[in-house]
């Protein structure tokens, strides 16, 4: 008898029922007048809905973040770098002369582009610094993770070329879409994830339940990157 897996529902389905799960909630909360609770299926809280579903989507922190080391990972991904690293770290297997000497050279750039972000951020310049010269709401804390995912793909750029994966800037487009592809279901997660947490919000069944408002961020800002996190070991479980 073949073993059969456990089906277990999408994270994007989990968060979907989640979401009609509130909106039934909220209109029995507003029919018996549980506090404020606002009706998500009344006519302003469909007006609402419409009004804020693109809107909250696209300004959710987590996407462009996601999208901006995505570019960066994705070289690194395609070049072969990640995958060099990962034989050593976990399978202890030897690299050829070629991988070595290409691992070397991106780290070697990688440590050169830290320190110029080090040099230009705390001594003796200070051009990544906010006017006042705090790291508070400064180019370095607003790019942070532009900064990191620029790194990474400049070492995969290097890593890239001196092994030969690389030709040309076509194979390095195709590195920076590489994770698009491959975890585009990713973005179909996060779009339910945000339409849930701010249904939720909007209803105020958190106020009504005595919630903390801080529980609630906390908890948005997980959910938005553990799916992640469990794709990644699902793929490469998978593979």
């Amino acid at each position: 008898m073949k073993n059969r897996r456990c089906y277990f529902p999408h994270a994007a389905t989990i968060f979907f029922l989640l979401t009609v799960a509130v909106a039934l909630f909220s209109w029995i909360g507003s029919i018996y007048g549980l506090g404020t609770v606002q009706s998500l299926l009344s006519p302003e809280g469909i007006r609402w809905e419409l009004r804020h579903t693109v809107g909250n989507f696209v300004q959710t922190p987590a996407l462009g973040i996601v999208i901006i080391l995505f570019l960066g990972l994705g070289i690194a991904s395609y070049s072969g770098m990640t995958d060099a690293i990962r034989r050593i770290v976990r399978r202890g297997k030897q690299l050829t002369r070629k991988e070595k000497r290409a691992l070397v050279l991106a780290a070697c750039t990688l440590v050169i582009y830290s320190l110029m972000i080090v040099f230009t951020t705390f001594a003796p310049l200070t051009l990544l610094r906010s006017v006042t010269g705090s790291l508070t709401n400064s180019p370095f804390q607003k790019g942070i993770y532009y900064l990191i995912s620029f790194g990474i793909g400049l070492s995969g750029v290097v890593f890239g070329y001196t092994i030969g994966r690389f030709r040309n800037d076509g194979d390095v487009i195709r590195g920076m879409a590489s994770l698009f592809s491959r975890f585009a279901d990713y973005f179909v997660v996060l779009f339910f994830i945000v339409q849930f947490f701010s249904s939720l919000m909007y209803t105020n069944l958190v106020e009504w339940f005595g919630i903390d408002s801080k529980i609630i961020y906390y908890s948005f800002h997980t959910c938005c990157y553990l799916p992640f996190l469990w794709m990644l070991n699902r793929k490469k479980i998978d593979s």
